[in-house]
């Protein structure tokens, strides 16, 4: 069996350095390199030539560049960056038509799972009955908030109840004077430390509460998400994936939802 050639795309970040260390212990892959935009040194184009996947970590500033070597070169592309913006998304969405893209918020099998029981708790428990409010904590590190798996989990939530996430959401409160409204999802963030990540999804009623929670205390249930992700990428000619073809939890999908 030839082994898979892996890139890391931001490769001296956190994630990317662990990420490293990693693809190159694994049997089933070969590193072929790394770069970072603060690498002057090492080329781009020839990590993306030399490599069947490039496991990006990087930015969303660096997301458009990435799409475009991935297109020239026909590679496939792991996208775990966090921060994306709904044209980068689409960016995503459009280049998966040519080339097998995997994007994911959270490369964890438990926070995948953690996805799916918010689905379906935010479906059987209706919102004139249960508020939802979501809370996230990360490292002093984490440049961008809420984080993307707090807004997954939050479009998850609306999903469930058929609702307009966009319309519901309220990411501040400090500016508000209003009582809060039926249906919205609230969302509260922490910073501080070297916390990996936390998650909290509460559905609050008069008389109870419901907290689902996912707590990671390392970095390598992602590193090892990205790995299997990569695996599972270089046997797909092309199309959007997410965690849950990796791991199957539900019929594989080429629409653009991680969910």
């Amino acid at each position: 069996m030839d082994k898979i050639k892996v890139g890391i795309a931001g490769c001296l970040g956190r994630m990317g350095q662990e990420l490293v260390k990693a693809t190159t212990k694994d049997k089933r892959i070969k590193f072929v390199g790394g770069y970072d935009l603060k690498n002057s040194k090492t080329h781009s184009n020839d990590i993306f030539q030399g490599a069947n996947i490039i496991i990006d970590f990087s930015s969303p500033a660096a997301i458009k560049g990435n799409v475009s070597l991935a297109l020239s070169y026909k590679t496939g592309l792991v996208v775990g960056t966090t921060g994306l913006n709904h044209k980068e998304t689409i960016l995503l969405k459009k280049a998966s038509k040519k080339i097998p893209i995997l994007y994911s918020s959270n490369m964890s099998l438990g926070v995948n799972l953690l996805f799916e029981l918010v689905r379906q708790t935010s479906l059987a428990l209706k919102d004139i009955d249960y508020d939802i409010e979501i809370s996230e904590t990360h490292h002093k590190h984490k440049k961008d908030a809420p984080s993307g798996t707090a807004i997954s989990l939050g479009e998850i939530a609306a999903e469930g109840r058929k609702i307009s996430f966009s319309k519901n959401k309220i990411l501040n409160r400090t500016n508000q004077h209003n009582k809060r409204k039926i249906g919205h999802i609230g969302f509260a963030v922490s910073r501080g430390g070297e916390i990996a990540g936390e998650h909290t999804v509460s559905f609050i009623g008069d008389n109870d509460r419901i907290d689902l929670v996912h707590k990671a205390t390392n970095r390598s249930i992602f590193v090892k998400g990205a790995i299997e992700a990569a695996v599972f990428l270089s046997k797909q000619k092309l199309g959007l994936y997410s965690m849950k073809d990796v791991l199957n939890i539900k019929p594989k999908s080429k629409k653009f939802t991680q969910w």
